[in-house]
């Protein structure tokens, strides 16, 4: 009996996308680049949520506003001055709000990150599902208001939402030639 019969059934959904990959086995690099950037994201909130804890510490808001004050790109810019005003003098339940909000999306980053960096086609869909959900936002966003940075995380998220379709696509139609 040969160890190919021996092994379970297991279809491809339930396991890694290397077979998507390389020949030699490496990750494919766009997935790799998807994962490094969901995990910058992941980080930068994590500091940011840090942050805006740390504000709770009237001390700091204040350390932190006159800090920003000092920077000349505040003094020089009415929008990041109110910005750096509405973040300093927020309440103290918006600060735990904010704080909360950006923990609970850095986590659902660095899940999407970790799993696509171990190629799980679970982490595929996840990130489809969730970077999908956000795009009708960015969209009302960037109407509201135009901004090339706006503009930019559309395409990249249209971006990695096609190119990840694109793989699950080409995965199903590899498998149903199969079988």
């Amino acid at each position: 009996m040969s160890s190919r019969a021996q092994e379970p059934e297991v279809t491809e959904d339930a396991v890694m996308t290397a077979a998507q990959g390389h020949a030699d086995g490496r990750r494919p690099r766009m997935l790799a680049l998807i994962a490094v950037f969901r995990l910058s994201k992941a980080l930068v909130l994590v500091a940011v949520a840090l942050g805006a804890l740390r504000l709770l510490d009237h001390s700091a808001a204040s350390r932190a506003h006159e800090w920003l004050a000092a920077l000349p790109f505040v003094a020089r810019h009415p929008a990041v001055e109110r910005a750096a005003s509405k973040v300093t003098g927020a309440t103290p339940a918006h600060l735990e709000i904010a704080a909360t909000v950006g923990l609970a999306y850095a986590a659902l980053f660095a899940v999407e990150a970790v799993g696509l960096w171990l190629q799980r086609v679970w982490a595929e869909y996840l990130t489809i599902v969730a970077t999908t959900s956000f795009i009708p936002f960015e969209v009302y966003e960037l109407t509201r208001r135009f901004t090339p940075i706006r503009l930019g995380a559309l395409v990249a998220n249209v971006g990695i939402v096609g190119y990840l379709v694109a793989r699950r696509w080409q995965a199903r139609r590899r498998a149903h030639a199969k079988g």
